[in-house]
């Protein structure tokens, strides 16, 4: 897992909190080159789901029919429970959910699978300048390489 590396004392990415430790949308860099945001749940999140960062900093596990909502795509390196705080990667090397026979280095999509992403194609569901590294014969959690902001394209195309 990666670190923080910014100046911020108590910033504990693996630990999730039941009342907020930092103001909700603070932002640090990580030693992968990513960053990571500091959230709250709206329902309960599983390690490593991709989640829909909402624009109040809330986040749901992202699937298909909430892509539309999302401000920015994160990524739960730790599972976090319904109205508990905690950090999402936004960026760098973060391990995601994909589904079985996932190929690396193609663009990934939701699905309608929560928080599980696929290369599948899926119109106006692309997670922008997201890729797998490795490929899989199950659905199982890789690492991929991530710019951020993830933002989902062609959502109002």
């Amino acid at each position: 897992m990666s670190i923080s590396v910014s100046n911020m004392i108590g910033v504990s990415l693996e630990y999730t909190d039941t009342s907020p430790s930092f103001a909700l949308g603070t932002t640090v860099n990580l030693s992968d080159g990513g960053q990571a945001v500091y959230v709250r749940a709206a329902s309960t999140v599983a390690t490593y789901s991709a989640v829909s960062v909402l624009v109040d900093n809330t986040v749901v596990t992202l699937i298909t029919t909430n892509a539309a909502a999302t401000n920015a795509v994160g990524f739960a390196q730790v599972s976090i429970a319904s109205a508990y705080y905690g950090w999402v990667q936004l960026g760098g090397k973060p391990r995601v959910l994909v589904a079985a026979n996932c190929q690396p280095s193609v663009p990934l999509f939701t699905t309608a699978t929560a928080g599980v992403l696929d290369d599948a194609t899926v119109t106006a569901g692309l997670i922008a300048g997201l890729v797998a590294t490795t490929s899989t014969v199950t659905a199982s959690n890789v690492t991929c390489i991530a710019g951020y902001p993830h933002v989902l394209t062609g959502l109002n195309a």
